[in-house]
């Protein structure tokens, strides 16, 4: 018998030599993924999150408390950012609102609603710097598609364009309320196209209101989800998740978590039109179960995955188009059986409630 000679180590050689041809051409083609990671300027380890409202009324205008318990009820709850949005007014500074008054709606529903009381009528100012709180100047545009308005004080225009075009002209930043609401009054007025116009038009609208005092339209993600399978990946629209606070019963069951450096105006509203935050629902608010909370965010575009560090929850889900197209916290676009534009992932804690994340805009190479 002939014996063959197996020259090992010359075989080993040829084997990775091999292999550093593969892997050479491979990265010569560069990565296959582009993901646009909308917390790609988070420093997870260094900077804080914020607890944000930026929907809430007053007795300026049809809520039932006056503005400085507002403040007090969000304070006591641990928010750092507060917008009051009093439908057509400005109830800002709030180092001013003893010089307020409470609105002709408030002044008339005294008469039918026994549980408000004179002091209600009674306005004592606010220092949001003593309270460590950023005071938003804000106010909800409410003669059309109800606009939140931030960081300007025009109000009461008539048509969406007029309103839109004085904010930006006071360099101002806006973000459409409740579209559930238009999809059920006004649908065939308020439809897909008249969403994508307004986003595709105006720079300054940043954002969606998702949840809305708990949530009553549950269609506001839908409309979300169809603007974004059309404008994503270059146009993202930001979700986020409001209380639309008229009542004490509405307080503490939405809110955002901006993640920012430090705490200031310039960076809330940076964050705001950056999209540097993740949103909640808590059906029970803050007497229930708490939600998930998103510690990290990290996207590898060689790998096409981006994976979510979070506690308290049971479950995450990436969805697109309203539909989901994979499960867990970590996913592989490799593994999606379609190309999308973007994805977002859901995390479900105990109580049902929901963490959410701002879309991640998708492009394959």
């Amino acid at each position: 018998m002939q014996r063959t000679n197996f020259n090992f180590t010359g075989s080993l050689l040829r084997t990775a030599t091999a292999l550093l041809i593969v892997i050479f051409a491979v990265s010569a083609c560069g990565p296959r993924w582009e993901i646009i990671d909308p917390y790609g300027e988070v420093d997870w380890e260094t900077h804080i999150q914020y607890k944000a409202n930026f929907h809430a009324h007053t007795t300026k205008s049809d809520g039932r408390l006056n503005p400085h318990t507002v403040v007090d009820r969000y304070h006591q709850l641990g928010y750092d950012i507060l917008a009051i949005t009093d439908h057509n007014e400005v109830t800002w500074p709030w180092t001013a609102f003893a010089e307020m008054e409470p609105s002709r709606i408030t002044l008339n529903r005294m008469e039918n609603i026994p549980e408000m009381m004179p002091d209600d009528l009674e306005y004592e100012n606010r220092d949001p710097v003593a309270l460590q709180m950023i005071d938003i100047q804000a106010n909800e545009l409410s003669r059309h598609h109800h606009t939140g308005s931030f960081f300007n004080d025009h109000n009461n225009t008539e048509t969406e364009e007029e309103s839109l075009d004085a904010t930006a002209a006071k360099d101002g930043i806006t973000m459409l309320y409740h579209p559930g609401r238009y999809q059920e009054r006004n649908p065939e007025y308020y439809n897909l196209q008249w969403y994508l116009d307004v986003y595709g038009n105006y720079d300054h609208l940043f954002g969606l209101e998702v949840y809305n005092q708990g949530d009553r339209y549950p269609n506001d993600r839908h409309m979300w989800d169809s603007i974004l399978t059309v404008m994503m990946p270059g146009r993202p629209v930001w979700g986020y998740s409001n209380d639309d606070m008229h009542t004490e019963p509405h307080i503490g069951r939405n809110w955002n978590m901006l993640i920012l450096p430090e705490l200031n105006h310039e960076q809330v509203r940076r964050g705001m039109e950056n999209g540097l935050s993740y949103f909640i629902y808590a059906p029970e608010g803050h007497d229930g179960p708490l939600p998930p909370v998103i510690e990290a965010v990290n996207v590898n575009n060689r790998r096409g995955t981006i994976e979510i560090t979070a506690t308290g929850y049971n479950s995450v889900v990436w969805k697109t188009g309203g539909n989901v197209v994979y499960e867990g916290n970590i996913i592989d676009l490799d593994e999606l059986e379609e190309t999308f534009t973007y994805v977002r992932a859901k995390l479900f804690g105990e109580g049902e409630t929901v963490t959410g994340t701002q879309p991640f805009g998708i492009i394959q190479r």
